[in-house]
């Protein structure tokens, strides 16, 4: 049984705004624009962590500065509100470097499977992050600790 996305919105959106954090993502990724219908998975060091369907006008990133190096899918308005041109791949992909912002706060709990935004399973486990993007701060959804850490530097005030 998975919990969707409004119900883990209501869940624990509350936590991370009273108890989380603001990371900046420092992470370089590789990006091409992804062929509608093309499959996604995104394989962390734990797992399988969710799959995707592109849709038309999607990108495909991939992390290049995490160990699984994972890749997947955004919309093009998610792409172009948190990444920014870095520089040329090759004649297909190009290096984009993040320029979003998440609120976060470790999970403490049981592991279970909800529903993201894209509408694919997505699992969660004890120790991993529950984020939500600024500016918007509209969904919750899970990076696995690992890659977090290898991603994501806590903004200092």
């Amino acid at each position: 049984m998975s919990i969707s996305q409004k119900e883990m919105y209501e869940t624990y959106f509350p936590n991370i705004m009273e108890q989380g954090s603001e990371y900046y993502k420092y992470s370089l990724v590789l990006v091409r624009r992804a062929i509608p219908g093309e499959y996604i998975e995104t394989w962390t060091a734990d797992g399988l962590e969710t799959t995707n369907y592109a849709k038309f006008g999607d990108f495909v990133l991939q992390n290049l500065q995490t160990e699984y190096m994972e890749k997947y899918i955004v919309t093009e308005k998610v792409f172009f509100e948190r990444y920014q041109f870095f520089y040329f791949s090759d004649d297909v992909h190009a290096v984009y470097k993040p320029i979003g912002k998440v609120k976060a706060v470790t999970y403490i709990g049981e592991d279970l499977t909800f529903i993201a935004k894209w509408g694919r399973s997505m699992m969660l486990k004890n120790g991993d992050f529950l984020v939500s993007p600024y500016p918007f701060l509209d969904e919750v959804y899970r990076i696995a600790a690992k890659e977090f850490f290898e991603s994501y530097n806590k903004v200092l005030n």
